[in-house]
């Protein structure tokens, strides 16, 4: 008995031993875990933020004509942007490697090669950004779309109904914005999301006699436009006789 005893007396210290080592360990790891981020933190890349345009229609009036380039910086860096085509040739140079000291750079692209030349073809392009300074770097690429083509004209077919003209829109083979005009009531549609091959009908309000157009615009998402043009000549109906005060049936 008395041996017995001892042996159990020994086994406790062992026990509660590895007890306080779990413990520990889990203190240990709890201080990694939630301490030591907030200790040590990890300094900001070289580049925060970097944005460009999607999509655009360079050299087309009244379009999304100019794309832009933007970046943030968390220190002086030096900084490369190029345009490269699907082939990976650069066509344009927007920033050649000098130093940024600004916080903020926002270079903007016209489509225009280098040298000044013509606007490059349509397609999809990409945007490389480089940057470095001393032994950190930063590299990322975006995509950029030039989109020159105008969508095709839509269809449109008028009837008169009255004094009002009924105008019946089908749209191209792509997704496009609708806008339909009646000058001559100084009337407009709201914009409206046209699917492709989609219809759209609008009815003017009532107007004197006389030929008038109807308009239908449609846009693309880079704001490249085609309309369609269509006369409408509403009957105005007669007044109604009345009859004048003290004339006989």
């Amino acid at each position: 008995m008395p041996d017995r005893a001892a042996g159990g007396s020994a086994a406790a210290p062992g026990r509660r031993g590895w007890i306080a080592g779990g413990i520990i360990a889990l203190l240990l790891v709890a201080f990694g875990v939630f301490v030591l981020p907030f200790a040590f933190t990890t300094p900001p890349p070289i580049i925060t933020r970097f944005t460009s345009t999607l999509l655009f229609s360079p050299g087309t009036p009244g379009a999304r004509d100019v794309a832009r380039v933007s970046i943030r910086l968390s220190e002086p860096s030096s900084v490369s942007i190029v345009v490269k085509n699907s082939s990976g040739a650069v066509v344009r140079t927007l920033a050649d490697g000098a130093v940024v000291r600004t916080k903020t750079l926002s270079v903007p692209w016209t489509g225009n090669g280098d040298g000044g030349t013509a606007v490059v073809p349509d397609g999809t392009y990409t945007i490389a950004l480089e940057a470095h300074a001393g032994q950190k770097k930063f590299s990322k690429s975006r995509r950029i779309v030039v989109d020159t083509t105008a969508p095709g004209a839509p269809g449109l077919t008028v009837r008169i109904a009255g004094n009002s003209c009924v105008a019946v829109v089908t749209g191209p083979d792509e997704p496009t914005r609708l806008v339909v005009t009646s000058p001559a009531t100084d009337a407009t549609t709201d914009p409206y999301t046209l699917r492709a091959q989609g219809t759209f009908t609008w009815t003017t309000r009532r107007v004197a006699s006389g030929a008038q157009a109807i308009i239908a615009t449609v846009s693309d998402p880079a704001g490249n436009t085609a309309r369609t043009t269509r006369p409408c000549a509403p009957v105005k109906r007669p007044a109604k006789a009345t009859a004048s005060p003290g004339a006989r049936p």
